[in-house]
């Protein structure tokens, strides 16, 4: 894996997101991976992307974010990454307002800046954010890779059916620990 043309892509790691009950991963278990690949991609020259949804006002939210927000235990701070995340002040934020860390925000542009051909990803949920992100990336021609044990959803057939039926058209499925040795 040539790190200087990879990037790992870490959709909505925010404490409005992770404090929300997730299968089959819990948000503990995926920060801990993230971080590990965080830390490669750190070591190795990688590009890293922390993607969130944030939003100015009700207006520029979606429905389905409306709901999360209404279900999420953190009002206040809803788009603040969580402290677990290792992320750093000067580290590369991109600000959605939709499901996908690609429409509407200029994420394609920094990848394409940066030589990037191959994409890690990992967050949450795997059939919203993630789905969307690389369906996206797919269709721009990167190369995907999804990071199984670092994703989830609410619920166990949401995650189950896109890692089943829908990631496997895009790109490769790891663990984080084969990622971490290829």
């Amino acid at each position: 894996m040539d790190f200087k043309k990879t990037a790992l892509i870490l959709i909505d790691l925010q404490k409005g997101v992770t404090s929300v009950e997730v299968k089959p991963h819990s948000s503990g278990e995926i920060i801990a991976n993230a971080n590990k690949l965080i830390k490669k991609f750190r070591d190795k020259g990688g590009f890293i992307a922390f993607v969130k949804s944030s939003f100015l006002d009700q207006k520029d939210s979606l429905e389905a974010d409306l709901k999360l927000r209404a279900i999420s235990d953190v009002k206040d701070g809803f788009d603040d990454f969580d402290d677990r995340l290792d992320i750093k002040e000067d580290d590369y934020v991109v600000i959605k307002r939709g499901f996908s860390g690609f429409f509407g925000t200029d994420l394609d542009l920094e990848l394409r800046r940066h030589g990037i051909e191959n994409i890690v990803f990992v967050g949450i949920s795997s059939h919203i954010g993630i789905d969307t992100s690389a369906r996206d990336a797919y269709q721009l021609n990167y190369k995907i890779y999804i990071i199984e044990d670092a994703i989830a959803a609410p619920k166990q057939n949401q995650h189950d059916f896109v890692v089943d039926e829908i990631f496997p058209v895009y790109g490769q499925i790891l663990k984080t620990k084969d990622f971490l040795n290829l």
